[in-house]
């Protein structure tokens, strides 16, 4: 089935990889889409707290910024649609970026994005993990332009993660390799095994890497497992104990988004 891919890219500087994830996914269907979503933000919404209105030539300041960046964006799509084979359309837009990637979200089946270096790329990762209820492809600054041969599934026993691998499926039917990484010994054993059988009857063969815990931050020892099986993409449930606790008190979504070096298939 035919799927429509979202690619947000954010800054000229990371614009290429997100490009590259996104033609990546692609391949998983060769009648897929790319729709590459770009949002010139309103001038009113960028307008600081220390200012009481929005002259004229502040509007004006903030008007050539965007136009600016999009123009260079745009030059990075340019440059990459010569050289992909797939199709994608340039879609440019202006409104707020978290309205936008949530809107043009909830029509794809696929948001890709690159770790964020500025407040626009904040506010679309957000947007994309809370509010579309789309798989999220997370592209670290580190990432191999090609990936998904060898997929290893972080697995917890939680509905975070039960949503992952049922969004994930086409890219584990595409993969060479499955693992299902299980580390710590508070999972029944029981529970990865029927996740081998259910991806066994989507036709997935996958091994089981059943780990102790080693005492560290999960996120680590997660990215240090997957590195140590070869792995070249990661499947995880995002935010299992939910955004405000893990940024209070840190979790493993955030330590992979911060730490990762290998692409992420994210879904809450």
């Amino acid at each position: 089935m035919p799927m429509t891919i979202l690619a947000v890219p954010t800054d000229p500087r990371t614009a290429r990889a997100c490009l590259d994830a996104a033609a990546v996914a692609a391949q998983l269907e060769p009648t897929s889409r790319i729709i590459v979503l770009h949002v010139r933000t309103e001038p009113e919404s960028l307008i600081l707290p220390t200012e009481e209105v929005m002259t004229m030539q502040r509007q004006e300041q903030l008007e050539a910024a965007a136009a600016s960046l999009a123009q260079a964006i745009h030059a990075q799509f340019d440059e990459w649609e010569r050289d992909a084979q797939v199709r994608a359309a340039w879609d440019e837009v202006v409104g707020t970026v978290p309205a936008e990637v949530t809107s043009h979200g909830k029509a794809a089946d696929l948001v890709v994005l690159t770790h964020p270096l500025e407040h626009e790329g904040q506010d679309a990762l957000h947007a994309a993990m809370f509010a579309t209820g789309r798989l999220l492809l997370y592209v670290p600054p580190a990432a191999p332009s090609h990936f998904g041969k060898h997929i290893c599934i972080a697995w917890k026993e939680c509905d975070q993660a039960k949503a992952a691998v049922a969004a994930a499926l086409p890219w584990l039917k595409g993969a060479t390799r499955v693992s299902v990484l299980a580390i710590g010994s508070d999972q029944p054993p029981e529970r990865p095994r029927a996740l081998l059988d259910i991806l066994d009857g989507h036709g997935v063969k996958a091994d089981p890497v059943p780990v102790p815990s080693d005492g560290e931050v999960l996120g680590a020892q997660i990215l240090k497992e997957a590195r140590a099986i070869g792995a070249d993409c990661i499947v995880m449930g995002a935010y299992r104990h939910g955004e405000l606790i893990e940024r209070l008190l840190g979790g493993v979504t955030r330590h992979m988004l911060q730490l990762a070096d290998l692409p992420l298939l994210l879904h809450r």
